[in-house]
């Protein structure tokens, strides 16, 4: 039975070793001491933003260096979300930008993408329409299993 049992403990081991050392890369290129938060970039296309972002860059820095969210948010009056950004164009350049998002009554969301040194829009607002939940209508049909049913 020994014969049988080590093997097996061996090769259940390197198995969850191999599984720990794929996914520990994934978490690789973090902010600061937070491993696990995930920092999406944005895409922009073909546009340049005005404070590029390297390897090299402070990011507090370059946070430093942009325009403050009340001047991105000039001439966006509905804005309810404004958050800094890295954005990347399709020369794999990377910039530090305004994410505006406007949620409005009808379940829409329009994204507006800022260049975070100069204010300008860098790319057409993107609207979308639903939540990214999936379908309202299913949430809506949900049925309560405790309380007033029970």
């Amino acid at each position: 039975m020994t014969k049988v049992l080590i093997p097996t403990l061996l090769l259940s081991f390197l198995s969850v070793v191999m599984v720990f050392g794929s996914v520990s890369p994934a978490f690789a290129d973090s902010d600061g001491d937070k491993p696990y938060k995930r920092s999406w970039v944005v895409p922009i296309g073909v546009a340049e933003g005005t404070i590029e972002i390297s390897e090299e860059t402070n990011i507090d820095d370059v946070r430093d260096s942009a325009i403050s969210e009340e001047q991105a948010r000039q001439g966006y009056d509905n804005v309810d979300k404004a958050k800094l950004k890295k954005a990347v164009n399709d020369s794999g350049q990377y910039f530090l930008i305004w994410k505006l998002v406007d949620y409005t009554e009808s379940d829409t969301k329009t994204t507006y993408i800022i260049d975070a040194g100069t204010g300008e829009q860098l790319t057409e607002p993107m609207t979308k329409e639903g939540d990214s939940c999936g379908d309202k209508e299913k949430k809506l049909q949900t049925t309560r299993t405790s309380g007033d049913n029970a």
